[in-house]
């Protein structure tokens, strides 16, 4: 299966490609080595990314007093860490929304927004990449969307009537979003960390990042457009390392915080 995967990946026609721009600045992020001015000359490079990243950093849900008008400025004031989730959110805007819509992408906003504060309110090392985590956990719908998008719909109209979704891509497929999802980050070189939760946001019981797979799976059921109950699976619940007594109020604070974002990016 995983030899099968890495060779849909291969050959698939029109497969997201994450920009040159945003490979070199993660590098750059990555590497101990680097310093702020490196990483604000390859962003000026991109006029549209320095535009959206600006937005993005004067939206309200960074708060800043005063209008950002400078990439340095924005470095200085957030640090690397949070200029790659700004980086990351404008770079994969465009694969979902051209894919899936508007839906998938403001999901995913929401859940990297969940995951935030789920990693800050519980005092996880994992904080600096949750945003990221949350960002992509559904990254592989958009590639069954380009491998085939009618295959996607009778999916989306089973799951409508209560199949589960992971079980009819499997049917369908040969494979869940899951499962190629992780083939794709894994071929943009990310952090294991964001592999295993692209791997196992469904599963996070399974996985050996229990702690960070966790909040990727509270973040992502809270912030679904359409809440089924029980919002948590109760045998996941029980193996989770934190709890979460007001699933409803955190949805309602994420979905509140969410909003600047998504106004911000909204084209």
């Amino acid at each position: 299966m995983t030899q099968d995967l890495s060779t849909i990946i291969e050959n698939m026609p029109n497969l997201p490609t994450m920009p040159s721009i945003v490979m070199e600045a993660l590098n750059i992020i990555g590497n101990p080595k680097s310093n702020i001015n490196q990483l604000s000359d390859t962003i000026s490079k991109d006029i549209a990314l320095t535009t959206q990243i600006l937005k993005l950093v004067n939206s309200a849900y960074y708060g800043f007093p005063s209008q950002i008008t400078t990439i340095n400025k924005a470095m200085a004031l957030l640090g690397l860490n949070k200029i790659k989730s700004l980086i990351m959110s404008v770079a994969v805007q465009p694969m979902m929304m051209s894919c899936y819509g508007a839906s998938l992408w403001e999901h995913s906003i929401r859940c990297a927004v969940g995951c935030q504060v789920l990693s800050e309110s519980l005092g996880l090392s994992e904080s600096d990449e949750a945003f990221v985590m949350g960002l992509l956990h559904d990254i592989g719908k958009t590639i069954l969307v380009i491998h085939n998008k009618k295959t996607v719909d009778e999916i989306d109209k089973l799951v409508k009537v209560g199949a589960d979704r992971l079980t009819a891509e499997k049917m369908m497929f040969g494979y869940d979003h899951t499962e190629i999802g992780q083939k794709l980050v894994d071929k943009w070189r990310l952090p294991l960390i964001i592999s295993s939760c692209v791997r196992y946001h469904h599963t996070p019981h399974l996985s050996d990042n229990l702690s960070a797979v966790s909040i990727v799976y509270v973040a992502d059921k809270i912030s679904q457009e359409q809440l089924k109950y029980p919002v948590l699976d109760l045998d996941i619940v029980d193996s989770l390392d934190f709890d979460i007594p007001d699933p409803i109020a955190l949805r309602e604070k994420v979905f509140e915080m969410s909003k600047s974002i998504i106004s911000a990016l909204a084209k």
